[in-house]
């Protein structure tokens, strides 16, 4: 038997002993349960989170400690800048804010989270610009940056906050000028994972058992939602049996190696499903824009007659993860020219009761796909694989048309 196949073996032998302890011990380890399903977790929820954890006067009641570590694990450019030492001795004065609107700058915008600390006659800015989901709007980093400047601080900061994207897109900021930010310590870009860190610090300086529950199940959430962990005793489990040798570390790299590749099999065989099941009708289907697994691939429902936008299932981020369905516009503009954009998402969310439809510069309306992790499940592609999900797209994306189409939201040509 070769060393690959042996692997494979003994981590699905172990996987198997796990979900058998796990089931022989549920009620006292109650795997499936976590407090963030039953709490909003959408970009304003988790806003309010982090807003909340990072506040000196928060219900935490730990005071600073929080604040502090969080700029000392997440913002070491600002921890190790001697421009920012009279902020850090003063973070008990700092003020927390949530969807601070730009009234400086006259743009209208709203900072998610937005920190300002005032010392003698000098304040200092934080600005925390959340994007666990959705896309970049237009110059919407620079009108931040523009705001703070506008607020007169002695020293402001941006920052980025998301998992994939390793810096705004050109949309939200032009690249000179985040290298001038970045060049003066005013810009970080931080990820989600990168808060594991700082929350497992918080953890052991907290005094409070509820609120360092809280910050576990935080963690817990951030390791399934944006780094595609599922279990951690499984994932570590698995690990060992990786590391027992040089022989399993070389058949892991091997059998990582091939995923890439087995996941751009199973999109193009789900494309000829989709083509196979699809029924032209209203609409023609479009896969020329998916299989490579780069972010914002997407399959669309092209709408005769309506050349302005299509119902789109676009994966939010790059290697085939986290899709969304919804009616997508060629752009920004196009959907702010169109008349029903704000009915969309309105009718949509009033028929699909079993959805969160949310909307965005370009998408008036979207939901996020189910199952949504296709990095860390393997949901998602067993049923490319039993050719169930070509099924589930084309009847949702369906839906979607018809609820629209009915509603005389697709009947203007612009």
């Amino acid at each position: 038997m070769s060393t690959v196949q042996s692997l494979i073996n003994d981590v699905r032998q172990k996987i198997n002993a796990l979900e058998t302890a796990q089931a022989l011990y549920s009620r006292q380890l109650s795997p499936d349960f976590s407090t963030f399903d039953y709490i909003s977790t959408d970009e304003l929820g988790l806003s309010r989170i982090l807003a909340a954890l990072l506040d000196p006067n928060g219900s935490h009641a730990q005071q600073e400690s929080f604040l502090r570590l969080f700029i000392e694990h997440c913002l070491p450019v600002i921890y190790k800048d001697d421009n920012w030492q009279v902020f850090l001795n003063n973070l008990e004065k700092t003020e927390v804010f949530l969807e601070e609107i730009t009234g400086k700058s006259n743009t209208q915008r709203r900072m998610d989270i937005y920190l300002r600390c005032q010392v003698g006659d000098d304040s200092y800015g934080i600005c925390i610009e959340n994007k666990p989901y959705a896309t970049d709007q237009l110059d919407q980093m620079k009108d931040y940056a523009t705001e703070l400047e506008n607020r007169k601080h002695k020293h402001w900061h941006l920052v980025y906050l998301n998992e994939n994207n390793d810096v705004p897109s050109e949309y939200s900021v032009d690249t000179t000028t985040l290298e001038d930010w970045i060049i003066g310590n005013q810009y970080s870009h931080l990820r989600f994972s990168g808060l594991i860190s700082w929350l497992k610090a918080c953890q052991v300086e907290c005094q409070n058992h509820s609120v360092s529950e809280f910050m576990a199940q935080l963690t817990k959430f951030i390791q399934k939602h944006f780094m595609g962990i599922e279990d951690m005793n499984e994932d570590n489990a698995i690990l060992d049996i990786i590391k027992q040798n040089a022989a399993t570390i070389d058949a892991s790299i091997k059998v990582s190696n091939t995923v890439d590749r087995m996941k751009k099999e199973l999109i193009a065989k789900l494309k000829i499903d989709l083509l196979a099941k699809y029924k032209k009708t209203d609409y023609e289907l479009d896969t020329s824009y998916i299989g490579e697994g780069r972010r914002y691939e997407q399959i669309r429902f092209i709408i005769p007659g309506y050349n302005k936008a299509w119902v789109c299932f676009e994966f939010d981020n790059a290697g085939f993860d986290r899709p969304i369905l919804g009616i997508k516009f060629t752009s920004v503009e196009a959907a702010k020219a169109c008349p029903h954009a704000e009915s969309m998402k309105t009718v949509l969310n009033t028929m699909l009761t079993d959805k969160k439809v949310s909307s965005s510069a370009q998408w008036p309306a979207y939901y996020y796909f189910d199952p949504q992790d296709w990095k860390g499940s393997s949901e998602a592609w067993l049923m490319i694989n039993e050719g169930t999900m070509g099924d589930k797209i084309l009847e949702e994306m369906d839906t979607v048309f018809q609820v629209l189409n009915d509603n005389h939201l697709l009947n203007e040509k612009l």
